[in-house]
């Protein structure tokens, strides 16, 4: 976790050096919102290409490993039954958390009645393309069945009245009602530097503030890129350049 107050404090010193602006309160947690969601979106982004690269042996020196302590907080679950409201007639229909950034996975647990203490897993639902559709529809070794359930997006859709989106559809449809797990990455926090006004002074309030949910190893790179869109707001190439360097110094630290 990053000290919201300790990158509003470095903000303001590099963005107040030489008259280069002032930065409001609630245009910091604006730029703060987005440049913590774009260093969270990366995460994703730099997976992708960590796992291509080399495994290290060393201790904290091995990308994929740093990636996923990153992400570890943002890692979720959460029960979703497949029982459609009012009734005890399957829907093959699953809507995600209102938070869900990226789905990783669907767990099955064994038929019964629905309660909150569902039985052992059974294996992993599995993803498939709703373009592959027709090619494993009818197919003997392809087509879901009990035994290996599959789940595709779904487009929003009516169900018992209510517009719902963010569906995924678990096939076969005509099995009898389980128990599943979502895994999923849920969307940060929104970041807030909340104040209280003395003397016509804004003084940081922590009880009502909310930190940075980042990595504490991020807050250099929060600062960088909260000056570089400062820069964009106040129309000061010179502060954009700050935000540049301090970014390009950190990584060349990291390389070295």
């Amino acid at each position: 976790m990053v000290s919201i107050d300790n990158v509003y404090q470095k903000v303001l010193a590099l963005s107040n050096k030489e008259q280069r602006g002032y930065m409001t309160p609630q245009e910091f947690n604006l730029l703060a919102h987005k440049a913590q969601f774009e260093i969270f979106d990366n995460y994703f982004h730099n997976t992708k290409t960590a796992y291509h690269k080399p495994e290290s042996n060393m201790t904290f020196a091995d990308d994929m490993d740093m990636l996923e302590e990153k992400k570890a907080v943002f890692k979720s679950e959460t029960n979703g039954f497949t029982i459609s409201a009012g009734s005890n007639v399957f829907s093959p229909y699953m809507q995600l958390p209102s938070d869900c950034y990226l789905l990783d996975s669907i767990r099955k647990y064994a038929s019964g009645e629905v309660d909150y203490n569902p039985p052992t897993p059974q294996p992993f639902v599995q993803r498939m393309k709703r373009s592959d559709r027709s090619f494993v529809t009818g197919h003997p070794l392809l087509e879901a069945t009990k035994y290996r359930e599959t789940y595709e997006f779904n487009s929003p859709m009516v169900i018992n009245g209510v517009l719902k989106d963010r569906l995924v559809k678990i096939s076969p449809s005509t099995i009898k009602p389980r128990f599943y797990k979502i895994d999923y990455y849920r969307e940060p926090v929104k970041p807030e530097w909340a104040y209280v006004v003395v003397k016509e002074k804004a003084l940081y309030n922590s009880n009502l503030s909310t930190n940075f949910e980042l990595h504490s190893s991020e807050e250099e790179a929060l600062v960088s890129r909260i000056l570089q869109l400062a820069g964009v707001i106040v129309m000061k190439p010179e502060l954009i350049q700050i935000g540049v360097s301090e970014q390009a110094s950190t990584k060349q630290e990291q390389n070295d």
